[in-house]
C-alpha cells in the first residue's frame, strides 16, 4: 500500500503547485472555460500567483507520494475552499478526501461560523455534493470560467 503524506505547502512547493493545477485544468475541465476562460485561469494558477496567493494569506495542503506531490488544496481565510486537484493518474485514491479532511480539521478550530464555500467545477461538484455541499445558486460564468457555488454549514450539537 502506498503511503500518502498530507502537508502544509511551502512556497518552494509553488512551481509544482501550479503544474499539477494547469495540466489538470487542461486535461479534465475543458468544458468548463469559454471565451479565453482557460487561458485566465492558467495565469492565476501559474508559479508567481500560486506564491502570491500564499503570502496573502492563502494556506495550501499537499499530497505526497514517493516525495512527488500528487495533490494540492487551499483554503482563503479557513472558509473558502480553493484549488482542489488531484493528479490525474492518482484518482479514486482517496487523495482529495484526506486533503479536505485535514482542511475541515484545521480551519474548524478558527472557523467561528462554521460555514466553508466554495466554487465547484462542472467535474468536481459530485464529489462535494457527497461531502455534504450543497448548491447555493444556480452555475454562473465570470472571466470565462463555468463554476456553480456551494457551502457547506456545520451542525454544531446543542
Amino acid at each position: 500500500m502506498t503511503k500518502i503524506i498530507i502537508r502544509k505547502a511551502t512556497i518552494s512547493d509553488s512551481h509544482i503547485i501550479s503544474q499539477l493545477i494547469s495540466n489538470n485544468a487542461k486535461a479534465l475541465l475543458q468544458d468548463d472555460f469559454e471565451d479565453g476562460g482557460l487561458d485566465f485561469f492558467l495565469r492565476t494558477a501559474n508559479h508567481q500567483s500560486i506564491k502570491d496567493y500564499m503570502e496573502q494569506g492563502f494556506i495550501y495542503w499537499v499530497a505526497v507520494i514517493d516525495s512527488n506531490i500528487v495533490g494540492v488544496v487551499a483554503i482563503k481565510d479557513f472558509r473558502h475552499l480553493f484549488h482542489l486537484f488531484v493528479d490525474k493518474k492518482h484518482h479514486k485514491k482517496g487523495i482529495a478526501k484526506l486533503l479536505w479532511d485535514e482542511v475541515f480539521k484545521c480551519s474548524l478550530k478558527v472557523n467561528e461560523k462554521k460555514k466553508f464555500t466554495l466554487n465547484s467545477t462542472t467535474y468536481a461538484l459530485p464529489v462535494y455534493e457527497r461531502w455534504g455541499f450543497l448548491t447555493t445558486d444556480k452555475e454562473q460564468m465570470r472571466q470565462g470560467i463555468r463554476f456553480t457555488p456551494m457551502e457547506l454549514v456545520v451542525k454544531t450539537e446543542t
